[in-house]
This record gives C-alpha cells, sequence and structure tokens, in this order.
C-alpha cells in the first residue's frame, strides 16, 4: 500500500488519491461488502427504510438503486436510503477503531458513486479500504473522547469523513478536490448518541452516506472548502470534542500500514448493539452445556467495561428498536427464545411473558478494570440457577470479532437477511456475483441483481 504521504490534513487527501491497497486489504473490503449488501436487503423492509425511501423517491429522479426495492432515484437518495437500510436491525459490522459501523456509510455511497461513474469492481474495493482507514486515523485522532465522554455517534460523524473519501475515489478526483471534498464533509457532519434506539440511530447511516456523496461530488465541480477544515482552531477536530487535535502523528502511517488487516472489521452475529454480543456468547454457551431453561434461572449478573452502560440505554424496552440498546432484554430473550435473530425484536416477543419475567433479573455493572481492553469485548457472566449452581465465565470478544468466522457463515447470514427482500434465487445469484466483485467491469451489473426487477 506503499505511497508517500505528506502531513496532517493533506496526508489525508494524498492517500485517498494515490493509496494503493494490498490484496488482502481488496478481500477484507470484499467480505465486507457481501456482509452489507445482505443486510440492506435485510433493512430495507424495516419502516425507518420504507419512509425515507418513500421521501426519496418523491424528491428526485434518477437511475440509482435502492436496494432490496423497485425504486430508482438519485444518487444522493440512494445513497440515504441504502444506509438507513444498512442500519436499521443493527445487523451491520463495527470497528473498534474508530468506533464506528463502518460499512453501513461507506458500501451505500460508494455503490451510488459507482454507478454514476460506472466504476468497475476492483475501484469498488479500493474505495472502501482508503475510506476505511481514512475513518481509522480519525478514530485514533478523535477517540475515546469524541464517543465516550462527548456523545457524538462515530457512525455519522467520522462515517461522513470516510464517505467522503471513498466517494472521492471512486469518482476520480485530485488531491486538491479530495482535501475541498474532505473539507465540505467536516462541515455536514453530525449525530448524537442520544438518539440510540430510535429511527434516527439509522438515519446517521444514511445522512453520512448522502454527505459523504455530496461533498465528493461538490468537489469534483470545484466546490472550495477552508484548507483548515479538519484540525484548524475551529474546524472539525476542536468543534466535535477530539481527543487530539492534531492528525498527526496519525496520519503518518497512511500508505504504509493497513488497519482493516492489523484489527479488522467485525461482523455481527446478532442484530443488536455490539456491547450485548460478548455476554450473549457466554449465556448461549452456559445454556448448551449446562442444560438449563430459562425457568431454571434465579439471576443474571454481567460485567461489563465502563462504555458498555453509555450504549445500552434500556432497562425496560418498549420498542424494537430500544430493546437492541438492553442488556436486561438482549440477555432474556437469549434464554427464553434462543439465538437472537432479526424477529427476536418483534412486539409480540418484547411483550413475551417469560422475557418480562426474567428482564429484572438480569443485572448489568460496570468494572473499572475492563476499560484496559479493546472496548465492548471483555465480559463476566454469572447464571445463578435455582437449584444452587453458579455458573461463571468471561468472554473476551464475540463470534464476529475478526478471525473468528467463516465464509460459510456469512454466506448463511446473507441468505437469511436477503429473504427478508428477494427471491432465493435472485439471492443466490447475487452472493454469486459478490464473489466475484473484483472481476466486475460496472458495479451496476452487482446493484441490479440487489434490486428487485
Amino acid at each position: 500500500m506503499s505511497v508517500e504521504i505528506r502531513s496532517g490534513a493533506a496526508a489525508l487527501a494524498d492517500f485517498v488519491v494515490a493509496g494503493l491497497p494490498p490484496a488482502a486489504a481488496r478481500q477484507g473490503a470484499a467480505a465486507a461488502i457481501c456482509d452489507t449488501a445482505g443486510v440492506m436487503l435485510a433493512g430495507a423492509t424495516e419502516p425507518a427504510a420504507r419512509m425515507v425511501q418513500a421521501m426519496v423517491s418523491e424528491e428526485s429522479r434518477g437511475d440509482s438503486r435502492i436496494l432490496g426495492t423497485r425504486v430508482t432515484t438519485g444518487p444522493a437518495g440512494a445513497a440515504l436510503a441504502n444506509g438507513v437500510a444498512a442500519h436499521a436491525l443493527d445487523f451491520d459490522d463495527m470497528c473498534f477503531v474508530s468506533l464506528a459501523h463502518p460499512s453501513c456509510a461507506l458500501v451505500p455511497a460508494i455503490l451510488a458513486a459507482g454507478e454514476n461513474a460506472h466504476a468497475p469492481g476492483g475501484a469498488v474495493l479500493d474505495a472502501y479500504v482508503i475510506g476505511f482507514e481514512v475513518e481509522c486515523r480519525l478514530g485514533i485522532v478523535m477517540n475515546p473522547r469524541h464517543y465516550h465522554e462527548r456523545g457524538w455517534h462515530c457512525t455519522s460523524t467520522i462515517g461522513t469523513l470516510g464517505a467522503a473519501a471513498a466517494a472521492a475515489r471512486v469518482l476520480g478526483l485530485s488531491a486538491d478536490q479530495t482535501r475541498h471534498a474532505l473539507g465540505i464533509a467536516a462541515s455536514a457532519a453530525g449525530g448524537v448518541k442520544e438518539n440510540m434506539g430510535s429511527m434516527v440511530k439509522p438515519l446517521h447511516a444514511g445522512m453520512a452516506a448522502r454527505n459523504g456523496l455530496m461533498a465528493a461530488r461538490l468537489g469534483s465541480r470545484g466546490f472550495a472548502a477552508s484548507a483548515d477544515a479538519l484540525d484548524g482552531p475551529q474546524g472539525f477536530l476542536a468543534a466535535m470534542d477530539s481527543q487530539h487535535l492534531a492528525l498527526e502523528p496519525a496520519s503518518a502511517d497512511l500508505g504504509v500500514r493497513c488497519e482493516i488487516l492489523e484489527t479488522g472489521i467485525t461482523v455481527k452475529l446478532y442484530p443488536s448493539c455490539a456491547a450485548t454480543h460478548p455476554p450473549l456468547d457466554v449465556l448461549l454457551d452456559l445454556k448448551r452445556e449446562a442444560g438449563f431453561t430459562h425457568e431454571h434461572i434465579d439471576s443474571i449478573d454481567i460485567e461489563v467495561d465502563s462504555m458498555t452502560p453509555r450504549l445500552l440505554l434500556y432497562e425496560r424496552p418498549t420498542t424494537g428498536l430500544e430493546a437492541k440498546f438492553s442488556m436486561p432484554f438482549c440477555a432474556a430473550a437469549a434464554m427464553v427464545v434462543g439465538h437472537p435473530d432479526v424477529d427476536t425484536f418483534a412486539t409480540n416477543v418484547i411483550d413475551n411473558v417469560a422475557i418480562q419475567g426474567l428482564m429484572p433479573r438480569v443485572r448489568m455493572r460496570s468494572n473499572p478494570a475492563f476499560d484496559t481492553s479493546a472496548p465492548l469485548s471483555r465480559a463476566v457472566v454469572t447464571v445463578a440457577l435455582r437449584d444452587g449452581r453458579v455458573l461463571t465465565r468471561a468472554a473476551d470478544g464475540a463470534r464476529g470479532y475478526p478471525g473468528r468466522l467463516s465464509l460459510d457463515e456469512i454466506a448463511a447470514k446473507f441468505a437469511s437477511c436477503a429473504a427478508r427482500s428477494i427471491s432465493p434465487t435472485a439471492a443466490a445469484a447475487a452472493w454469486s456475483r459478490l464473489q466475484e466483485i473484483e472481476r466486475l467491469e460496472d458495479v451496476r451489473q452487482l446493484t441490479a441483481l440487489l434490486a428487485i426487477a
């Protein structure tokens, strides 16, 4: 991936234009796009996604596809709608460096830009890696203060810059145009964590995809931004409560080190907040190994890091979106109905008498000792059974973390997700095309299969 890169904001723009992702990084991008295509198809049927689809179809006409539907619209509308769908179920991937859901903004922006530019598959993969690496460097500079302490949602804030970088790469912007695009994106970014558990959270992803694409398209037309929009005294880093106020030294190794290879991308196996996943793995394992049911449980105690309670806001959720951010619900549901899937967060399941009865006996508490590890990765689960047995087990990460998931598992998740929007035959054809994405002559060959004919 070697390329000579300057320091600071210029480094990001130079890297966007000249970075050369290695083959292994492209493979990581391809896997992420496969997973994200599936969750977009699943999320396209959700109420939040349907509302946005209706809005953008009224506002503009064009040839950009909204996946999982028959609707076409302009590139900005498609990026917005597909971004909302990608994040609507909270089933999309995670990055523990940027503390963002990277693909739900990157992939919709890249596809919309790629359809517009008739981009080949190789360019799509390169753009994903470029956007991902830009997000990671911003995450290193800005977190934990930006996300953990100040309440900004990195999927939307950092994601807007990543989407702008990825779209700029697809559209072939110059370094100067890219610097302006990133400056535009800096003023278009936003999103607060207080909206987690509502429809606005997936809207954050759509906004990041749309605004990043807009920034790149404006940059390509010569629309000018301040040269100091990112790291000036009143720039993006300062205004967004960044941990550090300079892009260096995090930007210094762009083009030398690949974060997508070193720390990777976390794929979700449960459609809930990533903070619930390590405890869910442990609970399901203990239940299977010890042979108990929810009726045998006296209490469940879950120790987590200090970030987790700031994400899992709902002790007694009343909607599916709130339930995804509730440790009591996710734990109780796993014990009552088994492996949580998309249908677990339906209203009838939330109202399940057994789940409601177990939820008050699920206790979550923070352990500051866990804060030295990667966020949302460590947990200790203790299940006290009515027969006097006490089962305790620690978790370090979850099954979907980098290196722990097979292509077959991603394929199974894709098929399950795709079934919510398209036929099994169409899903099989789309999966086959996704496996050869690098060889596509035009990304529209893929998006045509992911939409309803």
